[in-house]
Parts: C-alpha cells; sequence; structure tokens
C-alpha cells in the first residue's frame, strides 16, 4: 500500500506485496531411536480417507501432514508409549495411544467424527479490555477460532514438506479516474515476507509509505491474538457460501494507534476459512485525503484442510470520492511446486 507524502490529492494506497497465505516453522522429528508408527486416518462416518490431516506427537514436538490418501509414517521415534494427536478441519481432534517397539513398526487406523457447534441463538459482545485476550474465551469461540489457527498450521506444514510457490495476476489503480490500469504479474512464496508486529503497520518504504497488512498466519499467531479482541458475530452469506462470522478489534491500548480491525469468514458447512476483510482502525496523517482503507479476501484449499488465497481486492475511501473505490485487485493463476529441501 503506497501514499507519497505531501501529494496535494491523495494516491491510492496498495498492498506491499500481495497478501498471501500463512508463515511458520514446522517441528522437526526426533531421530533418536529407530521406532516407526505408520498408519491411514478416515472419516467416522463413511469411512473415505481423510487427506492432509495433521498427525502429531505432542511431547515430541513431531508434526507431519498425512497424504491426500490418508496414510502417514512417523519415523525416528523413542520406544515406550507413544500419545499421537490427530487434528482436521470440520472434525474433532483425537488422541490415541500406542506402544513403538525400537527398530519396530506400530500400525494404527484412526477414525474423525464431524465437528459439531452449538452456536448461540443471538449474538453478544462484552467490552474488549486489555486482558480480555488473556481471558477463557467461550468454547463455541474457541472452537471456531481452532479451524482458524488449523488452516494457518496445514500451510506452514505443506510448505516446509513440499515448498511451492504461488502466481497471481495483479491489477492497481483508481477505477473512478477512467485512466489506465497496471496490471503485472508476481510470483511469491506462500509465507509471508515479515510478521505482524503490533504498532508496525505502516512506515516510510524510501520515497513512499507502505502498510503491512496480516496475512492468515499471522491472524492466527500470538502477535496479533494477545493484542485483539474475537467475537462470534453470527451467520450471514460470503460470495455464495453461508458462513459463520468472527470479528476482531484492537484492544484498547493498541486502538489508539493505527492498526487493524475486521471480520474473519468460516463456511457453515464444514468450518472452512472462505474469507476475510480487513480495515484500519484509523488513518495515518501521512495519508492525505484518505477518509478509509479495506481489504476483502478470499481462500480457495490447495489441499483439503490447506486454505490459500485465490482473489483479494482492496478498496480505497478518498475524501474527493463518493463511496469506496477499487484501487487493487488480484487473483491467484497457478501454483508450481519446488523441490524437496
Amino acid at each position: 500500500m503506497r501514499d507519497r507524502p505531501g501529494a496535494r490529492r491523495a494516491r491510492s494506497v496498495a498492498a506491499a506485496g500481495a497478501p498471501l497465505a500463512a508463515q511458520g516453522a514446522v517441528a522437526r522429528a526426533a531421530t533418536a531411536q529407530g521406532a516407526t508408527v505408520a498408519g491411514a486416518v478416515v472419516a467416522h462416518e463413511g469411512g473415505e480417507p481423510l487427506g492432509y490431516t495433521t498427525v502429531a506427537v505432542p511431547a515430541l514436538g513431531v508434526r507431519t501432514l498425512a497424504r491426500e490418501e490418508g496414510t502417514f509414517v512417523l519415523r525416528g521415534l523413542p520406544p515406550g508409549e507413544v500419545r499421537l494427536r490427530f487434528t482436521r478441519i470440520g472434525y474433532a481432534p483425537r488422541d490415541t495411544t500406542l506402544a513403538v517397539a525400537a527398530d519396530g513398526t506400530a500400525r494404527v487406523r484412526v477414525a474423525l467424527a464431524r465437528l459439531v457447534l452449538r452456536l448461540p441463538t443471538r449474538v453478544v459482545n462484552g467490552a474488549c479490555t486489555d486482558r480480555t485476550p488473556f481471558e477463557p474465551r467461550p468454547a463455541d469461540l474457541a472452537q471456531l477460532f481452532d479451524q482458524v489457527e488449523q488452516g494457518a498450521d496445514r500451510t506452514r506444514l505443506l510448505a516446509a514438506e513440499r515448498p511451492f510457490v504461488m502466481q497471481a495476476t495483479r491489477t492497481r489503480g483508481r477505477r473512478d479516474r477512467g485512466g489506465a490500469l497496471a496490471t503485472d504479474t508476481i510470483t511469491r512464496g506462500p509465507l509471508p515476507a515479515n510478521r505482524y508486529v503490533p504498532r508496525r503497520i505502516y512506515g516510510r518504504a524510501g520515497e513512499v509509505w507502505a502498510v503491512k497488512l496480516p496475512e492468515l498466519a499471522d491472524v492466527a499467531d500470538t502477535a496479533f491474538t494477545n493484542h485483539h479482541c474475537l467475537w462470534y458475530a453470527g451467520q450471514q452469506r460470503f460470495g455464495g457460501d453461508s458462513v459463520i462470522r468472527v470479528d476482531f478489534e484492537p484492544v484498547p491500548w493498541l486502538a489508539r494507534e493505527v492498526d487493524l480491525e475486521g471480520s474473519i469468514y468460516v463456511r457453515a458447512a464444514d468450518f472452512r476459512l472462505v474469507g476475510m476483510e480487513t480495515r484500519l482502525n484509523r488513518i495515518p496523517p501521512e495519508f492525505r485525503g484518505l477518509r478509509g482503507y479495506a481489504t476483502r479476501a478470499r481462500f480457495d484449499e490447495l489441499g483439503a484442510g490447506v486454505p490459500v488465497l485465490a482473489e483479494w481486492e482492496l478498496t480505497n475511501t478518498f475524501r474527493d470520492a463518493d463511496g469506496p473505490v477499487v484501487v487493487e485487485t488480484g487473483r491467484v493463476t497457478g501454483v508450481r511446486w519446488l523441490p524437496r529441501p
């Protein structure tokens, strides 16, 4: 997003790098011993394979993704009793414990049941305080946001296990001026170059001002969740989907700074992330002539339960124009897999 300081008219504030998918680190498997666990994850109802399920050994910090056909292998585990945890978007998590022997292979088949949430019949928002993010969330909201966090975690794991880059077409320019629009093609990885940091949303980048809006991994990171209040905001439509909406806003001390507020949209049928809208809670004084800044993003699945950005739209509200003006749109056109590390 850019705005040249001192300009008489506000320039379009555009994304400094297209907001694509999540980032993070993947825990490495322990390799001290030679025990192996091999298995499959299926749906309890119907028995179909559940590909891209996260399989973890919490005590060892080991995590991996099941293959598309739902199978997985964990090697290098210490012998003895091992507790496994299975999580997948739209399904209730499940833990199981089994014994593994040195240089041996234990086999397991795990069936996951569909996640059932009892959502409130009405929306009741509490007061957002500086301590709210550290207080226990209502059970329904905690489970909803856990689905968002799982999506970010799966993207991190997939990027580590099967690296890929995303190609997108981006168009910039004020649609209300009738001038030529600039279109380019960008290629980047699924992980953001810079993490979200409170009070560092915007700054000078050479001769322009740049604003860093969080991506999926940022919104699911503690740097964001520890400084924003989350609210269950009811059900509505987002595009063609019936969705559950979760609103967020900065805590009071951060709300005095330039930061983010907005909404996350999770599909009601399977709790998959399908959209996100963000707004600047206040406009920096350097962005002369600008009254509002907002983004709208739609997500698709790269693999089951692995959300990646599909389309985005950025709008500015100028003081010299009636209503919001679209100043940037983008669409992911392809994914290219890279050699495994």
